[in-house]
């Protein structure tokens, strides 16, 4: 984005016309896990290898089956802490072919331990009790977030017919994994403000396809000329 672009930019943000008080989540530290694992093999797809014409990796998931506990040492600075945790992955392998049937298969990863990682993770100074409606008291609500965010992808995928059945593919991944560990609390902080956002009006889409014919350019009616050469 050149200058001129940036400047014609910050031109339409209207100013903020107010400072407002707000309780958010807010990061007070993160890191980032990049891990790489191969081979991943995956054997007896019901595809013949001469029929595979698209391989995908999609739906990447993570399972954390225990509660994380971050654990503070007193050989660390004040306010951080130490995570470890065994998670588990899986993800969808989408194999389409041209005259087969396309398909899916689950594949779980191998068992992956986080080990270690240090965080800037201060203990709260307040306690915070909630309360919604009149039915209940107020109750304390845990103000220490430990958040995961997980994303990954296949870097290389190889296949070949099963020593056993060549009408069914083998196939060895190469799979990659990025995962962001977060520790939040809720604060109270200032931030500038253009006031409550304006919902838009509802619209509801026309089911009659002449009214959308009726807004359809009119197409050309004679085919392009040849293009002028000097």
């Amino acid at each position: 984005m050149d200058s001129e672009t940036n400047n014609e930019f910050r031109q339409e943000v209207p100013p903020a016309t107010e400072i407002d008080c707000i309780e958010t989540n807010k990061v007070f530290d993160e890191c980032l896990v990049r891990q790489c694992i191969y081979p991943i093999d995956v054997t007896g797809v019901e595809v013949p290898p001469n029929c595979v014409e698209d391989v995908t990796c999609s739906d990447f998931t993570m399972e954390v089956a225990a509660p994380i506990v971050p654990t503070r040492r007193i050989t660390d600075p004040p306010g951080f802490v130490r995570v470890s945790f065994p998670f588990t992955a899986a993800f969808d392998l989408t194999v389409t072919g041209g005259n087969c049937e396309t398909q899916v298969v689950s594949v779980p990863l191998p068992p992956q331990t986080i080990s270690n990682v240090r965080l800037y993770c201060p203990e709260p100074l307040s306690q915070i009790l909630t309360q919604q409606g009149v039915e209940a008291p107020p109750a304390a609500v845990p103000n220490e977030t430990i958040k995961l965010e997980f994303v990954g992808t296949c870097i290389d995928v190889d296949f070949a017919a099963n020593p056993e059945d060549p009408t069914l593919t083998d196939f060895i991944l190469a799979v990659g994994y990025y995962l962001v560990i977060k520790c939040e609390q809720v604060v109270q902080i200032q931030v500038l403000s253009r006031g409550y956002c304006a919902a838009p009006e509802c619209t509801s889409p026309s089911t009659n396809p002449c009214d959308d014919f009726d807004s359809l350019p009119v197409p050309p009616f004679f085919p392009a000329q040849l293009p002028f050469e000097e």
